[in-house]
């Protein structure tokens, strides 16, 4: 019996030391390009009612009912959806930053614009502080493969409205 409570004992604390190599914060990134003037992205990125458009992490939210969106607050700096609140907290000329929260979770997210021969380089970047708990980093070595296909398709859609209007 000692050596099964021993066994857990030395198993347990392997786990959390394998666990505390990892990082306690993580970002997942996407980038694009597109044509167009850096205002238009802006006011595009800015303004939160128009998310409903083009980003797929709040039409995702609302489980794809375009009936639910309209039941939801969607105004020029808050998105409240199920749950999800979104805040915009700071919007300049080439950065747009961005506070979501859902239940006892927060994170940040960032629109970095870089005009480039003529051409505008849209980056979005969600950063999350996960803790110590070895449960949540290794949930979040997960983050990428749930998030990333959500961003990139939602900055394909943002690059074709921009680019088509």
């Amino acid at each position: 019996m000692k050596l099964i409570i021993a066994s857990i004992v030395v198993f347990s604390l392997v786990i959390l030391f394998l666990f505390a190599l990892f990082p306690a914060d993580i970002s997942v990134s996407r980038v694009v390009q597109i044509n167009g003037n850096a205002s238009r992205v802006n006011a595009k990125i800015a303004d939160l009612r128009r998310w409903k458009t083009w980003n797929e992490l709040v039409t995702a939210g609302s489980s794809n009912d375009s009936s639910s969106l309209t039941a939801v607050k969607f105004d020029a700096a808050h998105i409240r959806l199920n749950g999800m609140n979104i805040a915009l907290l700071k919007s300049s000329t080439d950065s747009i930053l961005t506070r979501w929260e859902y239940g006892q979770k927060s994170f940040t997210g960032s629109f970095i614009l870089t005009e480039m021969n003529g051409r505008i380089i849209l980056e979005w970047t969600l950063r999350f502080h996960l803790g110590w708990y070895p449960w949540n980093k290794l949930a979040g070595m997960f983050y990428d493969k749930q998030l990333g296909p959500l961003m990139e398709g939602s900055l394909l859609k943002l690059q074709k409205e921009l680019e088509t209007e």
